[in-house]
This record gives structure tokens, C-alpha cells and sequence, in this order.
């Protein structure tokens, strides 16, 4: 999956309005550029062009109309919430309001900054509070915002005043809510995800608006996973995951003791011991077969205290970019990971809190997988992760000796 394919996955589609109106924010600002009289002030009995707006406060202004346009259109995909839908409109208004200020040349910096502090932390209560996830256009405006916040906080330069200690301080801030912000949309995201292990089995009461909120449905915190759209699964597919999820426990009866999988040629991976260890069986993942319980290409273990149980196997598919077989509907989940490849140690990471990968990386998928669980666990067979205090617990009364 390229970025812009990951871009478009990242999007919810109740914020595709707002997108466009970014989008042609541009052609707005050519046409009223074009359409308007140049603005004049008085000077006596005549008049005079006014001054170009310097190049900061035509950069603010325009990251406060971005920001303006962002809210007004989001009604129209959250029309059904009224709280949310008063709350865009009028944060839109304000924001537009601001804009107009800084063109006009009057203050503005006290408003904005309080604004978009109130703007970060309702976004983040939604995110946090599992109601929305983070999407690439939220993520993108919440950038906007803290813009904002840097170029209102920071005091500008002046002649003969250094004002060093203000520039510390509010530079110091700025970066603060920058590594705040990032690290509660990243938490949200992988809270997301979790989420999204637990399968249901969508009713077919469900509105149209719930698929926008599918959890974990989009590319951040680098993993993707593709909404089902809130169809509940036919009496066949839940029949056929079924099926699976029994021939997989029966196939891999074999290798409760881990030594008989390592014996088979399955191998370690650098993580040794956690409640979610992957042993990978190479063979497997070049053989071809797809959801073949016979050969799946990885199991995953607890081993913890001297003790080792088989949780499942992960059901992987030969190459990125293939998506998987759905032969369960929304009940078998697959799901990608977006990982950061660099030749600078240690080689290899996770995309940023905002979705990218950090200087002197690229942006790397890898195949689609699905975990099917073999032991009799809360969230079912097809859960995305098992809880870490209930495979503890496990282990400890189910699992056999292990080094």
C-alpha cells in the first residue's frame, strides 16, 4: 500500500465534506482575491492602498480559514449528532471571525490560542473516550491547530527586545502540547485497534452512520484494518468461520508443547517471552496455501514464568497489498501493519503519533494477517488481541513446562 492509498484509507467517511472544502479553500481565497476592491484606508480627503499583510499573519490567517472551513462542513457528516453539529458550527463561525481579524490587522492571538486549546481537548475527549477514532483529516486539523497555537504563542523578534525568557517558555509549551496531542491520538489509535478484536456480529438494525465509526477502520498508529460496514454475516460465513476456527484447534492440537513446534521448524522471534509471542515457520509463508490450519505461517504463545500455553496461529497472506479472505464476513477480521523501514538503526519501527514515519525512513505494508484463537478465551476466536492479565492467568494453571 502506497501513502496516497493509506492516506485515503485513513479517512472517515463522514469527514469527507470536510475535506473538500480544505480542498478548494484555495480556489475561495483566488476568487475573492479576484473579485474584491483593493482595500484602502483614508488618508485626509484621499485614499491610499493599504500595506501587504506581512507574510505571518498571512500564514496564520490562512491556517485559521483552513481551520474555519474544516468546522463548518463537518455538519454535514455528523448531521445526525446534534451537540456536535452546534459545536462545529460555531467553533467554524468564531474561527472564520478570527481570520477576518488578522486580515483586518486587529488582535486576535488571545482568542485564537484559547480556541484551539478548547477545539484539542474536545477532539481529544472524543478520541480518548473511544467515540471517534482518529482519522487522517481530525489528525490534519489538529496539526492545524497547533500551528495556530505555535505562531500565537511565540512572541515575534523585535528590535532591541530579545524577550528570550517569553520565546523559551512559550516554545517550551508549544512543543509540550505538540507530544501531548501526538501521544493521546497515537493511545487512542492502538485503543482503536484493540477494539476492533472484538468481533461482532453487526444487527441488521444498525443504522447507515455506525460504519463511519468503525473502530480501528483506518491507517494510523500503523494499522490497517478494513471496515465491514456494518453488514452482519450471512448464516454461511458464520458457518465457514465457524469451521475454521475448529479445524484450526484441531490441526494445532499438536503443538500445545511449544518444543514440538520448534521441532517442526517453527522459530523464535527476537520477542522470547510476553503474552503474545509469534513463532514463524518460513515454509509456510512461501507455500502459497491461504487459511490452511494444516500450515498456518505463524503461532502464538504465552511464555511467561517457566511456562509456555499455545494461544493460536496468525493466518497471513503471501504479499503485501492481496487483502484477505473474508470467508467468515465480519467476523474474520484481517488486518495490516504500516511499518517504518530505515538503514539507520535499529532498522526498523512504527509510523509517528501522526501517522508518518520519521526522517530518513519510508513507509513500508506488510502483508495482511488474521489471528484465529485456539483456547477458549472472553473475545472469542477471532478477537484482534487477548487481554495480558487474562493470558496471564491462563498461562499460569494451563501451561506446560518451558525454559
Amino acid at each position: 500500500m502506497n501513502m496516497w492509498q493509506s492516506f485515503f484509507v485513513g479517512i472517515a467517511p463522514d469527514h469527507w465534506p470536510a475535506l473538500i472544502a480544505a480542498l478548494l479553500l484555495p480556489v475561495g481565497i483566488w476568487a475573492v482575491n479576484r473579485l474584491r476592491r483593493p482595500l484602502t484606508v483614508s488618508a485626509g480627503t484621499a485614499t491610499e492602498p493599504r500595506e501587504p499583510l506581512p507574510l505571518l499573519q498571512r500564514w496564520i490567517a490562512v491556517l485559521l480559514g483552513l481551520t474555519a472551513v474544516v468546522h463548518l462542513a463537518l455538519p454535514l457528516g455528523h448531521h445526525d449528532e446534534p451537540v456536535l453539529l452546534v459545536g462545529f458550527l460555531g467553533s467554524g463561525v468564531v474561527w472564520a471571525w478570527l481570520a477576518i481579524r488578522v486580515i483586518e490587522g486587529k488582535r486576535y492571538r488571545l482568542v485564537a490560542i484559547l480556541l484551539s486549546v478548547a477545539t484539542l481537548i474536545g477532539y481529544l475527549i472524543v478520541v480518548g473516550g473511544g467515540n471517534e477514532e482518529a482519522d487522517q483529516v481530525g489528525i490534519a486539523t489538529a496539526l492545524d491547530e497547533l500551528a495556530i497555537i505555535a505562531f500565537c504563542m511565540v512572541p515575534v523578534r523585535q528590535p532591541g527586545r530579545p524577550r528570550r525568557f517569553a520565546r523559551f517558555a512559550a516554545s517550551g509549551g508549544t512543543i509540550a502540547i505538540v507530544v501531548i496531542v501526538g501521544a493521546v491520538i497515537w493511545i487512542g489509535s492502538f485503543l482503536a485497534h484493540a477494539a476492533a478484536g472484538k468481533p461482532t456480529e453487526p444487527s441488521a438494525a444498525s443504522s447507515d452512520h455506525d460504519h463511519a465509526h468503525e473502530h480501528a477502520a483506518r491507517a494510523q498508529a500503523g494499522i490497517i484494518m478494513h471496515p465491514h460496514g456494518g453488514v452482519p454475516p450471512t448464516a454461511e460465513q458464520k458457518a465457514a468461520a465457524d469451521k475454521l476456527a475448529a479445524d484450526t484447534k484441531a490441526a494445532t492440537a499438536k503443538y500445545a508443547d511449544i518444543r514440538a513446534a520448534l521441532a517442526a521448524g517453527c522459530s523464535l522471534s527476537f520477542q522470547k517471552t510476553g503474552t503474545s509471542v509469534h513463532l514463524e515457520r518460513k515454509a509456510n509463508q512461501k507455500d502459497g496455501k491461504i487459511l490452511d490450519p494444516n500450515a498456518p505461517e505463524q503461532l502464538v504463545y504465552a511464555i511467561l514464568d517457566h511456562k509456555a500455553t499455545l494461544l493460536g496461529v496468525v493466518y497471513q497472506m503471501p504479499k503485501a497489498g492481496v487483502p484477505g479472505q473474508t470467508i467468515g464476513g465480519s467476523i474474520t477480521n484481517w488486518h495490516s501493519h504500516n511499518v517504518c523501514g530505515s538503514i539507520l538503526p535499529p532498522g526498523i519501527g512504527i509510523v509517528s503519533p501522526f501517522g508518518g514515519c520519521p526522517a530518513f525512513s519510508v513507509d513500508l505494508t506488510i502483508p495482511e494477517m488474521m489471528h484465529v484463537w485456539v483456547v477458549d478465551n472472553p473475545n472469542g476466536a477471532f478477537a484482534e488481541g487477548l487481554d495480558d492479565k487474562w493470558v496471564k492467568a491462563f498461562n499460569a494453571t494451563h501451561g506446560l513446562p518451558w525454559k
